[in-house]
This record gives C-alpha cells, structure tokens and sequence, in this order.
C-alpha cells in the first residue's frame, strides 16, 4: 500500500497527495490469473488415444537460384557477365541456359522448364537503354521470356 509517513504540514480537510503507484490490485489479479491457469492446464491434456492418419502432404521445393545478367560500361564498350562470368554478347543466350542449369539441378534436363526460369537482369544507371534491350533481345533469341529488370532500392 501506498501511503506517507512523515509527518509535516498538512492541508487542512484534506490527503496529501502521494506519486507511488498501487500494485496491491495488479499482484491480486495476476495471483487469481495463476491460479485460473493452474487448474485449466490439465484439463487441456487428453487421455483418449486416437489412430490418427499419416500426412501425405510433400514438402515444398526451395525456389531455385536466381540467374543474374549484369550489363556495364567497360572500356571496350558494353561488358555482360552472366552471374560472375563475363560473357560475349553473342553468346549470352548459351552462357544464360548454362547457368540455369547449374543454378536448379532439379529441372536441369527439362528443356521447356530452363526456359520458364526468371532471368534477372541490372545494369548501370547510366547504361544506353538500347543495351539493356539488346540484352534482353538475345536471351528472348534463346528462348527465354521472364525477363525482370532490377533496380537499387534508395529510399534508406
């Protein structure tokens, strides 16, 4: 409880007025919350034993590796590297089908499901627009159609 015990002027007709917080209820209503739980918890378990079914339920497959194409400036002009490799634009198209092979070993002999993969592709902010398009233009003359374009998130 809370209550003062020096003893000094007071108000005439009134209380002082004390700052400390009464936790006597807030104890009382935790105590009485215990106890609640303490007899509901066994009635919660079960004793019945049940058969239950088997899951047959397969796990999902972990989305596969991205495949990246990054396309930069260089000092010979337009540089394209597939994941860390660089790589000719001429033969972008084979260099990509590679490495979605490696990045998803699962579908690595499905021919039709290499070419459904997203291939990712990020350039320089201040790359030609025209070489991001010829990039995308030789991974659609391999085959591939899910083409996403990155961008450097800068709102932090």
């Amino acid at each position: 409880m809370a209550g003062k015990l020096s003893g000094g002027p007071k108000k005439k007709g009134g209380h002082d007025v004390t700052a400390d917080p009464n936790v006597i209820p807030f104890i009382d209503i935790m105590l009485v919350l215990l106890i609640i739980f303490m007899i509901a918890a066994p009635i919660s378990s079960v004793d019945i034993e049940v058969a239950m079914p088997d899951a047959r339920i397969v796990p999902s497959q972990r989305p596969p590796r991205p495949t990246w194409i990054s396309v930069k400036d260089g000092p010979n002009g337009m540089e394209t590297y597939v994941m860390n490799d660089a790589v000719d634009l001429g033969n972008l198209g084979e260099a990509t089908y590679e490495a979605v092979r490696v990045n998803t070993p699962l579908i690595a002999n499905d021919e039709f499901e290499i070419m459904d993969q997203r291939i990712y592709i990020r350039a320089d902010g201040d790359m030609a627009y025209r070489n991001v398009v010829r990039v995308m233009n030789r991974l659609q003359d391999k085959g591939f159609t899910k083409i996403g374009l990155v961008a450097e998130d800068r709102r932090r």
